[in-house]
């Protein structure tokens, strides 16, 4: 009977401190959710510099995040520019003097519009809070392609660094650096009217 008692203590002591822990590592992702989107929503008139690479080719640029609108600029190997809104996204290819108009909901740029626009996009993703990282897991589905998302967070301070992106076989990394939260960026800048309409 004695025995039976100490195993029934052990068990409950064992029970709590699982509960326990459950529930702390609850409230930590719960409350790092909360930072991230805080995060996301303070970027607006922001930028940062890009490195992106689908393991073949490497392009640099420049992100600007507005209040409703994203720019990336492309600046090397070509000057490409893509603006994107809520719905609607604009192309520039400088070189051959080309500008295509898509639909961003229909397009991968969706969930890239999501993060930085402070949308709940870590509803239901997979968060693993480590030292000094934070890695947030999904995949999702746009127009029958299968996509595994992962992004990188450095921790403290608290700041975008890597999104890579899966499609079967292909893989394509973006990594953030040189943070700017100051930029002082007018509506005009983001214009969707085609830059080649007054030449």
């Amino acid at each position: 009977m004695l025995v039976k008692g100490r195993c029934l203590k052990i068990t409950n002591k064992l029970f709590f401190l699982i509960t326990v822990f459950l529930i702390s590592k609850t409230v930590i992702a719960d409350n790092t959710k909360t930072r991230l989107l805080d995060y996301n929503k303070s970027l607006d008139n922001s930028s940062a510099l890009f490195i992106q690479s689908d393991g073949e080719n490497m392009q640099e640029g420049i992100i600007y995040i507005g209040s409703k609108r994203i720019k990336v600029e492309y600046i090397n190997p070509q000057k490409i520019t893509i603006v994107i809104s809520k719905n609607r996204g604009m192309y520039v290819n400088y070189e051959l003097m080309e500008t295509e108009y898509f639909n961003t909901n229909k397009s991968l740029v969706k969930i890239f519009y999501k993060i930085f626009m402070g949308d709940n996009f870590f509803k239901n993703s997979s968060l693993e809070v480590l030292s000094s990282n934070i890695l947030i897991k999904d995949s999702f589905e746009i127009d029958d392609n299968f996509y595994k998302i992962e992004i990188i967070y450095e921790n403290n301070p608290l700041k975008i660094r890597k999104v890579k992106v899966k499609e079967n076989n292909q893989t394509l990394e973006i990594g953030f650096y040189n943070h700017n939260k100051s930029e002082k960026i007018s509506k005009d800048f983001f214009s969707l009217i085609n830059p080649f309409l007054n030449n």
